[in-house]
Formats: structure tokens, C-alpha cells, sequence
């Protein structure tokens, strides 16, 4: 039986357009425990579900981040219906408010409620859907742990914005991982103790795989006909769709990734690309896990002494501090457009196309980024670290657009929304809001890539500055771009130290830094494979 057969069995009656409560349901908000739903009598309710092809089809959206999404609300308004919910659902080629709107022709209900998307490209989308009629009642959304006046607190004269000023208020006024006043173990934040390489133990857990179920393949089978234009490979798809696998994959990560999770969060891996970190990112950015069942949990395994101090912060600061952050940062710049008129900042003036190895369409050379650019293309997915410095700090060394740039990462990974790319590329990733959100951008040369990877042994270049016949090319492009950037860098702090080691750099040494950069950007420019005498001295 299809999903649309089976979804009949929940749709309204003729009589429910006026006489009941009506609550549009979007795609991130699949929670019935802390959302509007927690309150709503389910035989007093009609759930309205919207499946938009024009969102789907606005950007080559990663093949397994539209079946992940689609088969979730699938089976989330199945899970409703059988909670004793009414269920109207609408699947079509308009946008989401059309969709709304069809909703309204066929069952005549006049108004509707909806907590605050999280999304601002949804919101734009509802916002002309009122323009024409609909009426949207908006409440406040609460599958966040923090609200804009806990930010405009802390910041009550706009930028800069900084995440550990944010973290720490939060801690202070939530009480989480909190003894009094001061927090437990001294201090708020354990990121120096949780930077060590992996080199084997502890085994790393394997990552739980969750089998299609007929309504899994049903959307798979939609996607892989319906959006040939999308990025990525649906092969081996095994994210969780359901109530049941959400539950497992959380259950998975508190015993098996959390107790490890803070020396190696920092961690490269060939064989091991997730190590302790958890995938629950898409979940919770779905509301499948809401970030308070999470946040209680982890606090809970670290009382009960099943996660040491250290993997228990590390996991509250993502959760608490940098995921709620980005969020406010993403609504009070409104998207960034408040920083620059056009709406796509650029500090650093980074113009280059984004290679073809990030689109999976040829191999760079460097192993580094080849490996992870693989690992996306078939899953979507891969962790922070693998996000900033490879493939942000590669971008970043290269100069390429970070528009461009930002919206590969919002195609690319299963968990990306524009209020959490955006931020975390526009700003982290790139430093192109020019210090709005961080205060420096995040770069390195090949030095890091070895320390905390295994990439490097295996790579065609040498990253030890060993074999003068392939030198890594990773570390003159950082030179060069400290060079190219270094008056734009000056005002920061942070950055004091490179640029004085950048200006003692001798003449020919920056000629050959640049020469490095030019002769890479042609060979990527042109789809090609670098040799492993690129950055050698000529």
C-alpha cells in the first residue's frame, strides 16, 4: 500500500474544516512532545502536512537529504494519525503556502496555526501565501532552548557576536552542568582537553544502518525519478525515517559515541569517518530529537557517571551554545543581509569557482579533501571537523566565493537549513562577514591536516616538508593567503602571530607561494587531477 493510500485513513471529515483546530506542520518541526502539538487535543485537530516539489527542486538538493526529509514527514503524519489526529496532506509542484492554500479550497477550514519556522526561506514562503489571503496564526517556536531576548541580552548593541559569551549566559541561566553559580569542573568549556589525533583506540562504534521500510522506498524511489538533477548517490541510503529508528540512533549515541566523543570530536579518520560523533544533527534539525530530550539525556549519562565531564560539555556546548547561537545570529542579521546591501557578504573579496571535486565530478589530488568530498557524495553527511578544515579551510586557502561555497554545503549535507549553513560557512567556515560571528577565520596549512588525519600518509604529497619532489601545495597557500589578505586581516588579534611569521617570509618565498596558488587554480579550474610536483619550487 502506497503512503497516499494509507494517509486516506486519517484524512478529515467534511465537518472538520471549521469545527476544528487546524495546525500546519512543517518539515523541521516533527515533534509531538514540546511542539504545538503537545497541547492540541488530537480529536480536536487536523494536522496539515505539505510536500513541495518547487522547494525540492530550487536547488540540486543531496539525494539523500530530500528521502531523509520526505519519508520523516511521511511517517511523522502516519505516527499522528494513529495518535488520533486528523491528517490533511497535499503533495504538488507549487510552493509551500500554494500548497496550504489547496488545502484550505478543499477543506474550507479559514485559519491556521504555525509555530515560527525556523527556516527564512519558509517564512518568506508564508508570508505571500497571507498576502493572498491565508490567514497564519504564528506562535512562538518552542523546540528551541532559547529565545531572541536571552540573545539581545547579551548583546544589546548588535555585532559582534560571540559564541562563548552566549554559552556561558545559557549555562548560567538554564543550569545545566552548573554548581551554583560556577561550572562543574572549574571551567565552561573543556575544547583544549578535547583535540587529541585518533590513532585506533578506543574501537570506534559502527554506525547504525536503518533499512528502508516500504515507505522509505517508496520516497527513494521518488526522488531517484523526480529530481535528476540532485547531488549525490541514494545507494545503501540508511538514515532513520521513523519514530523507532530516531529513538535508536539516539539510544546508539549515548552509550556507544558520547563516552569517547570529546578527545576525538576534533579527529580526521579514512577508515573511520564518524568516530564518537553521533549523526543526530539532521534528526534534531528535523525535530525528531528536540534539543531539550537530548540536552536532559546527556546531562543525565554524565551524572550517572557513563560519560566523563569532558565528551558531556563538548556535546551541551554544540547543543546549547553554538547550535542556539547560529540560529539568533542567522535572525538578527537576517540572513546576513544586514551586514552588506547585496546579501552575500565577502570580507575577503573570494571570487574563485568552487573546484569539481566538491560536486564528486573529478579528484583534486589531495587526498585530504578527496576522501571527505567521496564521503558526502555518498552520504551527506560528515562531521564538523571534516567541514571547517578541509573542506572550508581548502576553499578558504583557494579564494573561492563564499556564496558559492555556502550554498554547495546547504545541497550537499542532510542537516543543512539556511539558518545553520549559512552562519556556520558565511562566518566560521569563510570569515566572510568579516568577524561578525567569529574572530578569525579558520585556516591552516598542511600541519594540522597531519596532525589530527591519517590522510597524509597516504596522500601523493608530502605534508612532512621531507621530499622536496611533492611538497603538500596546502601550506604556500596558506602563506599566500595570509599574504593576499593580510591588510584586511590586520584589526585581528588572533591573527597577530601568523602575520608577523607571514611578513618575515623573504620576497621569493612569497613569489613562490603565489606561484603555488596560480598554478593550482589553473589545474582545478580546468577539472584536473593536481601532480605531485604542483607546489614544487621552480
Amino acid at each position: 500500500m502506497t503512503f497516499r493510500e494509507r494517509i486516506r485513513d486519517y484524512a478529515p471529515s467534511p465537518r472538520d474544516g471549521e469545527a476544528k483546530r487546524w495546525i500546519y506542520v512543517p518539515y523541521d518541526q516533527l515533534d509531538h512532545t514540546r511542539s504545538l502539538l503537545a497541547e492540541a487535543d488530537p480529536r480536536e485537530t487536523v494536522l496539515a502536512f505539505v510536500e513541495s516539489r518547487e522547494k525540492a527542486s530550487k536547488r540540486p538538493y543531496h539525494r539523500q537529504k530530500l528521502a531523509m526529509l520526505l519519508s520523516n514527514q511521511r511517517h511523522f503524519a502516519l505516527e499522528m494519525g494513529t495518535r488520533g489526529y486528523a491528517i490533511a496532506f497535499h503533495g504538488g509542484d507549487g510552493s509551500f503556502g500554494e500548497g496550504l492554500e489547496r488545502l484550505r479550497e478543499k477543506h474550507g477550514f479559514s485559519r491556521l496555526e504555525v509555530m515560527r519556522p525556523a527556516e527564512r526561506e519558509l517564512r518568506e514562503d508564508l508570508a505571500a501565501a497571507r498576502t493572498r489571503g491565508l490567514v497564519i496564526e504564528e506562535r512562538p517556536n518552542t523546540l528551541w532552548l532559547t529565545r531572541a531576548e536571552d540573545f539581545a541580552a547579551v548583546f544589546p548593541s548588535g555585532p559582534p557576536y560571540r559564541m562563548d559569551a552566549f554559552y556561558r549566559h545559557v549555562r548560567r541561566a538554564s543550569g545545566v552542568l552548573m554548581k551554583g553559580p560556577k561550572p562543574i569542573g572549574g571551567k565552561y568549556s573543556f575544547d583544549a582537553e578535547n583535540r587529541e589525533p585518533y590513532r585506533g583506540a578506543p574501537v570506534a562504534p559502527r554506525t547504525p544502518r536503518f533499512e528502508p521500510d516500504a515507505i522509505t522506498q517508496e520516497v527513494i524511489d521518488l526522488v531517484a525519478t523526480r529530481f535528476p538533477r540532485a547531488f549525490g548517490s541514494l545507494e545503501g541510503f540508511a538514515w532513520p525515517c521513523s519514530a523507532a529508528d530516531a529513538e535508536a540512533l539516539w539510544q546508539h549515541a549515548l552509550a556507544e559515541g558520547l563516552p569517547h566523543f570529546g578527545p576525538y570530536e576534533d579527529a580526521l579518520c579514512e577508515a573511520e569517518p564518524d568516530l564518537f560523533h553521533t549523526r543526530v544533527s539532521p534528526l534534531v534539525n528535523l525535530g525528531r530529537l528536540p534539543p531539550q530530550r537530548i540536552l536532559h539525556d546527556a546531562v543525565a549519562a554524565y551524572e550517572a557517571g557513563r560519560v566523563p565531564l569532558a565528551s558531556a560539555e563538548g556535546f551541551v556546548r554544540q547543543v546549547t551554545g553554538w547550535r542556539e547561537f547560529v540560529r539568533h545570529v542567522h535572525e538578527a542579521t537576517d540572513g546576513f543581509r544586514t551586514i552588506e546591501a547585496t546579501g552575500a557578504p565577502n570580507h575577503l573579496a573570494a571570487r574563485e569557482p568552487l573546484p569539481a571535486t566538491y560536486w564528486g565530478e573529478a579528484p583534486s589530488g589531495l587526498r585530504c579533501l578527496d576522501v571527505v568530498t567521496a564521503h558526502v557524495h555518498a552520504h551527506g553527511w560528515s562531521h564538523h571537523i571534516t567541514r571547517l578544515m578541509v573542506l572550508a579551510n581548502i576553499a578558504n586557502l583557494l579564494g573561492v566565493s563564499p556564496r558559492e561555497l555556502t550554498d554547495w554545503f546547504w545541497v550537499a549535507y542532510v542537516d543543512a537549513y539556511d539558518w545553520v549553513v549559512e552562519p556556520n560557512v558565511l562566518g566560521m567556515g569563510t570569515f566572510a562577514d568579516g568577524g561578525t560571528m567569529t574572530t578569525k577565520p579558520y585556516v591552516s596549512g598542511a600541519a594540522y591536516l597531519k596532525k589530527m588525519g591519517d590522510s597524509c600518509g597516504r596522500c601523493r604529497f608530502d605534508a612532512t616538508g621531507k621530499d622536496p619532489t611533492r611538497p603538500c601545495p596546502l601550506t604556500p597557500l596558506y602563506w599566500d593567503f595570509l599574504r593576499r589578505n593580510g591588510e584586511t586581516l590586520r584589526p585581528v588579534d588572533r591573527l597577530t602571530m601568523p602575520l608577523a611569521a607571514m611578513r618575515k617570509r623573504t620576497a621569493a618565498q612569497h613569489e613562490h607561494a603565489a606561484s603555488v596558488r596560480d598554478r593550482v587554480l589553473a589545474v582545478l579550474r580546468a577539472g584536473g587531477e593536481l601532480p605531485a610536483g604542483v607546489a614544487v619550487e621552480t
